[in-house]
């Protein structure tokens, strides 16, 4: 058994903010943030409540992890960020240049080393985006080599290629999961199709074919490396939909979810039907993800 804590699933953090902070000659400590590229005290990244975009969750998210002070895959969180922008039909004028050099800038300013680094765009007349830190999550090692206990949960997220912050639906699905002692919940549409997770990719194992839904799901940065890495090891990449019930009947060799900070995860319950525990193809790709 394990405990499953209470998480920021929105930017794939479960532990409260433990980040460096840098002490001031008063003995108080400041953290720093960026506001529209501009380093800034974090307790100064705030936007007003009365902002209509922020009370209708007009917004974009990116959540980029840090490892040895670097930002990991920074052209491919910011290409992803700017085309959720895109797909909401969210304007402003920021570049992909100026970001990633700001975000190395922030990282050098709070001496971070290990930390979730993640932005939020907010639009309307005068769009804001916002960086800050917190504590990178590490999950235990029984994780991948036991297979973790998920959910099902049956919802629909709206623009689904899009990491908006319109997220009730994961924060229900999500606190479903945690009150289940669950790792997550997995999203399934009206037709019974297990999508994707609240906060992470689903991929099925058959044979020599990895299986994944390419429609109504976020195109994850991790999803990307793993198509990219199965192919490398020879692994046919089949885009289709994945039933539940298929899941829960055994049918495929292994199930596993993949994010940014999980790496990739396998699964060896849902609904507490136990559906695996061998995951050698798991390990094999969380390994080449490493």
């Amino acid at each position: 058994a394990y405990e499953i804590k209470e998480c920021d699933w929105s930017s794939d953090v479960c532990s409260s903010d433990l980040g460096w902070r840098r002490e001031t000659g008063n003995g108080k400590t400041v953290k720093y943030a960026l506001k529209n590229l501009e380093l800034i005290e974090e307790k100064d990244a705030v936007i007003p409540v009365t902002q209509r975009e922020l009370f209708s969750s007009f917004g974009v998210y990116e959540s980029i992890k840090v490892i040895d002070g670097k930002v990991k895959h920074v052209p491919d969180h910011l290409t992803r960020l700017f085309e959720s922008a895109r797909i909401l039909k969210l304007e402003h004028n920021f570049k992909i240049d100026d970001v990633a050099a700001s975000l190395d800038i922030l990282i050098e300013a709070n001496g971070d080393m290990d930390v979730s680094l993640k932005l939020q765009l907010i639009g309307g007349k005068d769009p804001s985006l916002f960086a800050f830190t917190t504590d990178l999550p590490v999950y235990p090692s029984e994780f991948y080599t036991d297979g973790v206990k998920v959910i099902s949960y049956t919802g629909e997220r709206i623009f689904p290629h899009a990491k908006s912050n319109c997220l009730l639906l994961n924060y229900m699905a999500a606190r479903e999961a945690m009150s289940a002692g669950a790792l997550d919940a997995i999203l399934v549409d009206r037709s019974g199709y297990a999508l994707e997770g609240s906060r992470t990719n689903l991929f099925a194992v058959k044979g020599n074919t990895l299986i994944t839904s390419e429609d109504d799901v976020l195109y994850g940065v991790t999803r990307k490396h793993t198509l990219a890495i199965a192919r490398e090891l020879g692994f046919i990449v089949d885009f289709k939909k994945i039933y539940l019930s298929d899941i829960k009947q055994g049918y495929f060799d292994e199930v596993f979810l993949t994010s940014t900070s999980m790496g990739a995860i396998p699964v060896s319950t849902i609904d507490d039907i136990s559906i695996g525990s061998s995951f050698q193809v798991t390990a094999l790709i969380n390994k080449n993800l490493l």
